[in-house]
């Protein structure tokens, strides 16, 4: 008989320690619970405030706006553009360059007397005409870049 009671207080003693263990899995349970819904609402107020923080930078962008005398101001600043390269080839002259005469003042028609007396050479002609077509065409394109540069300027009423 005494081992018929052992075995049922080891019995009772095994459900118990059942039950404490059951009972310890639950509270993990609750707790495990308990810190993940506190990250999830932490992480619900962190990306509130991220939204919040966006939200307030597209708003506060400025803009200005530039008035034709900046731009041209601008233009002036920034130097005609380098002339774009041709297909006229530098060749060496004997033609003394001290002496010559500056071909940028000059139009077409006395560029070509010039070539005509021998003053200068066609080459030097074609040079300065390739030069003036050239500074013409970056002068173009660089007119069709600053039409597109206006900004209107946004009022901010809140």
């Amino acid at each position: 008989m005494e081992i018929s009671g052992l075995s049922g207080s080891s019995s009772c003693n095994q459900l118990q320690q059942l039950q404490l263990q059951k009972e310890k899995e639950k509270k993990a349970a609750e707790q495990a619970a308990a810190e993940s819904a506190q990250i999830k609402a932490s992480q619900t107020v962190t990306d509130a405030a991220g939204a919040k923080t966006v939200s307030g930078t597209l708003h506060s962008v400025d803009t200005i706006e530039i008035s034709q005398e900046g731009r041209e101001y601008q233009q002036k600043m920034q130097g005609p553009p380098p002339p774009k390269e041709s297909n006229v080839t530098e060749t060496s002259s004997t033609v003394d360059t001290s002496s010559s005469t500056v071909l940028t003042s000059l139009t077409e028609e006395e560029i070509s007397k010039l070539v005509d007396k021998g003053t200068i050479s066609q080459a030097e002609a074609n040079a300065e005409l390739a030069r003036r077509a050239a500074l013409k065409e970056a002068q173009g394109s660089q007119e069709i870049n600053n039409s597109g540069t206006e900004y209107t300027q946004i009022d901010e009423e809140e």
